[in-house]
């Protein structure tokens, strides 16, 4: 980095842990191994000798996506909010309920009102009569309060075509979940999320709430979607104790806005760098709202 660089990276590290301080966002760690990565950026995988700066290069332009946009399954768009929606919901918790999982049986005792809730078939028509009251901002925050514990629950018929990437809180939970890959070349993505405030509208329609999740150890926080680059401060490479900051931050004025909508990206050739990763459909924000682009 150029002096003027290096004074605009710390600049901006100085405004995360400010803003982190505050509340106003979260600081989100992803571990994974590099063959992983390398997989679903269709980059070939040598070890040591592996090219970092093509994976760089498509990382920071397309970032992580979810399981869902690995396939054309028929599963529902990221921004749907039709009724059908929330009838599966209620069908992947009651599901759920059946999970022998220690981890998932102790959730549900602890969370009795939802298991019972979700339990009671009669209770899906009086959940849609509810969501039918929402406004279609209202029903999104509601589907995906519900929809990311179902992430976290693994829950049968959607893990596999999950709309959320799972990230944690703390760097040691990422640092071990990298660690348990078998390939040496480890790598941590290091991220942010504004924080959002779902659980008022969850209080609003008086439905069922969870404390914390079935795993709460990890401290997980499930990122719609995917890890968008607008929201990457960078790539550690554990083996060789080296940090790629986002190149993207160079070029923006840091300010609290960035952090809630997302760093300016020059996406000019996004459909290009796209077309040669693995991912089967794309992604399209306008720095609030999230909707689903092209397809393969």
């Amino acid at each position: 980095m150029t002096n003027q660089e290096l004074i605009r990276y710390n600049q901006f590290l100085l405004a995360e842990m400010d803003l982190t301080r505050r509340r106003v966002i979260k600081l989100i760690y992803r571990g994974d191994s590099l063959s992983n990565l390398c997989e679903r950026l269709n980059v070939d995988y040598n070890g040591d000798l592996t090219n970092i700066e093509l994976v760089l290069k498509r990382l920071f332009m397309v970032g992580e996506k979810s399981r869902r946009y690995y396939s054309l399954d028929g599963n529902f768009d990221i921004d749907d909010t039709d009724n059908y929606v929330f009838e599966r919901i209620s069908k992947y918790f009651k599901d759920s309920l059946e999970n022998k999982n220690l981890n998932c049986t102790y959730f549900f005792i602890r969370n009795s009102t939802l298991a019972n809730f979700f339990a009671d078939k009669n209770n899906k028509y009086i959940f849609l009569r509810i969501i039918e009251k929402a406004d279609y901002q209202e029903r999104l925050h509601i589907r995906n309060y519900y929809l990311t514990l179902l992430h976290q629950l693994a829950a049968i018929n959607y893990k596999n075509k999950s709309h959320f990437v799972s990230t944690s809180e703390d760097y040691k939970i990422a640092e071990k979940f990298a660690r348990q890959n078998t390939d040496s070349n480890k790598v941590i993505l290091h991220c942010w999320q504004p924080i959002v405030k779902e659980r008022e509208i969850i209080t609003k329609y008086n439905l069922p709430k969870y404390s914390l999740g079935p795993f709460d150890y990890q401290k997980e926080v499930s990122v719609l979607g995917g890890i968008l680059p607008h929201f990457i401060s960078g790539l550690e490479l554990m083996s060789t104790n080296r940090f790629h900051p986002n190149p993207n931050i160079l070029n923006n004025e840091v300010s609290d806005q960035i952090f809630i909508t997302g760093l300016e990206i020059d996406q000019t050739n996004f459909r290009k760098v796209w077309a040669l990763t693995n991912y089967r459909r794309s992604l399209v924000t306008d720095g609030e709202s999230i909707w689903e682009g092209a397809s393969k």
